[in-house]
């Protein structure tokens, strides 16, 4: 079911259920959230079973839902919501360690996306997370949540054998630049587990996250996955059969010295300009590697990547972009599908390609 706000172009504000089992977190995220003329708190809930019942009529768009709750708790009651009455649903996390592993459970279970509990610690501006909740929000509402699927990920016993530097600039296939926006923890959990023994080329690995949050990611992933997980360093020399992970503040264009691609990682700002991270990215790729750049866009919204898809094709790489009905968040898909020409291929599709290119 996607919310009503997504399918019927309505103008109707988006209507917002806040459960959490502390009153004083409710009024918090409700202030967070009244500003916004989009949006209206319709009511919250201090338990589970209070925000199922609040739920089961149907008249709420979105939901933000508390990680841990006495009882019934976060997990339990988006089983439940997923189960009988599917909607977006944002988990709030204070995201401690532990926080961080079960707020990426939610995700296996179809949450749409998460948000770390607004704080005045460590010199938190409430306004400016205010206006990040009510971003996450909106997003949320325009998710089509019939796309959530409960992902059953097997622990791995280890990495895969190492395939060393990549130092020919001539092969064919060189590396493998992969997008994931608004829904990609979702997709990246199902690809990259289907993928099994190493790719035998880099991977890179955009992630519309901020940098605290990827960390996080990657010590959770890192588990179902045969393969080195690393976060993208200022200057790194690629090496076949690893990921690069960059999070939403940086940018990264590739480079080559001593016969070997060098990844440079930059701030966003110094970089992107008016492009985006994923453009920038693409446009050296396609310079120094042509034919040999395949590009990958999971879910996700905004245009960005597009300009850089289509330098992709101009210099006769590959583009796949994974089914819009499978995404989270299909506008970039479907913007890219319209756009160019791409192959439009099921997560398994994409995993096998990836590991084959």
């Amino acid at each position: 079911m996607t919310s009503n706000c997504a399918t019927q172009g309505s103008k109707e504000r988006i209507k917002v259920l806040v459960v959490d089992d502390s009153p004083l977190m409710c009024r918090v995220i409700k202030e967070a959230l009244k500003d916004d003329e989009e949006m209206e708190v319709v009511g919250h809930a201090l338990n589970g079973q209070e925000a199922l019942e609040i739920l089961s009529d149907g008249k709420v768009d979105v939901c933000t839902l508390d990680v841990y709750m006495p009882g019934m708790n976060g997990l339990t009651v988006l089983k439940n919501i997923m189960i009988r009455f599917p909607l977006p649903t944002l988990m709030v996390s204070a995201f401690t360690a532990d926080g961080s592993r079960i707020t990426f459970d939610a995700l296996r279970y179809g949450a749409v996306d998460f948000f770390q509990k607004p704080t005045r610690q460590n010199g938190g501006d409430i306004l400016e997370q205010a206006a990040v909740l009510q971003s996450r929000v909106k997003r949320a509402a325009r998710t089509q949540v019939e796309a959530a699927r409960y992902l059953r990920l097997k622990p791995v016993s280890g990495p895969g054998p190492a395939n060393g530097h990549v130092t020919n600039p001539s092969r064919h296939h060189a590396a493998v630049i992969i997008n994931a926006g608004t829904g990609g923890y979702s997709s990246i959990l199902s690809l990259l587990p289907k993928m099994g023994a190493r790719p035998r080329v880099p991977l890179i690995i955009s992630m519309g996250a901020p940098g605290s949050c990827l960390n996080a990611f990657l010590e959770y992933l890192r588990k179902y996955v045969m393969f080195d997980l690393v976060r993208a360093g200022e200057n790194q020399y690629l090496e076949a059969g690893k990921a690069y992970f960059l999070c939403s503040d940086e940018a990264a264009i590739l480079d080559k010295e001593n016969n070997r691609y060098l990844l440079v990682v930059k701030d966003h700002q110094d970089l992107a300009n008016h492009e985006g991270g994923i453009d920038l990215l693409l446009f050296s790729a396609s310079e120094y590697l042509g034919s040999g750049t395949l590009s990958i866009f999971l879910s996700g919204d905004g245009v960005h990547g597009v300009s850089g898809a289509k330098e992709v094709i101009r210099n006769d790489g590959t583009v796949l972009v994974q089914r819009p009905e499978t995404c989270l968040a299909p506008e970039l898909p479907q913007k890219l599908i319209k756009e160019i020409n791409s192959d439009v291929c099921s997560l398994n599709e994409l995993a096998t390609r990836a590991f084959a290119w």
